[in-house]
């Protein structure tokens, strides 16, 4: 007879297998993971390598254009915050594989929200780039924010659904971008 411990532990384990064996994608970006700096696109469709890794803290919101604007609450409490931008580095990365609008329109939407948010930088993932190098999974309906630190490591890592989430997060992540801009 198999102790309880043992029972759960062999329940988890076939699961994880079923999961790998019917091709689900299972999240894996996690809190301490080393990222670097991807080439990826501007909102003119020019290449760009995303700047800043190790010289600012960075703020990423990798969203899908379904759900454009699920991060905004989160968006406006930093900028009303006026973090030092010479420390800090908010980036907003469209991920234009997740959706059904054309590339085309994406970038003139991205373009809107480079005036809205005018000491950002915006950039477009047309070919998942980014979450297939740092695993970030399934992406689709969601806002991805992601904290890394000076020293190229995520602090904080959330998927986003709604803009009562985006609210809710507020709270986490703000104390997480003041610790990491009060670093030397």
């Amino acid at each position: 007879m198999l102790k309880k411990s043992s029972f759960k532990l062999s329940i988890a384990s076939l699961a994880l297998v079923v999961a790998i064996s019917a091709g689900i994608k299972l999240y894996a970006a996690y809190v301490g993971q080393a990222v670097t700096g991807l080439q990826i696109i501007d909102v003119y469709d020019n290449p760009k390598v995303m700047p800043y890794f190790g010289q600012k803290v960075i703020s990423i919101m990798y969203t899908d254009p379904d759900v454009k604007d699920v991060n905004d609450p989160l968006s406006d409490a930093m900028d009303a915050k006026k973090y030092d931008k010479t420390k800090l580095c908010a980036m907003g990365i469209a991920n234009c594989k997740d959706t059904w609008i054309p590339n085309a329109g994406i970038r003139m939407k991205a373009k809107q929200k480079q005036n809205q948010f005018p000491d950002s930088v915006i950039l477009l993932d047309e070919n998942k780039t980014l979450s297939g190098a740092w695993q970030l999974g399934n992406c689709d309906g969601a806002g991805v924010v992601i904290i890394i630190g000076k020293d190229k490591k995520i602090k904080y890592i959330k998927y986003v659904k709604s803009k009562d989430e985006s609210r809710a997060i507020i709270g986490e992540v703000l104390p997480i971008l003041d610790a990491e801009i009060a670093k030397k």
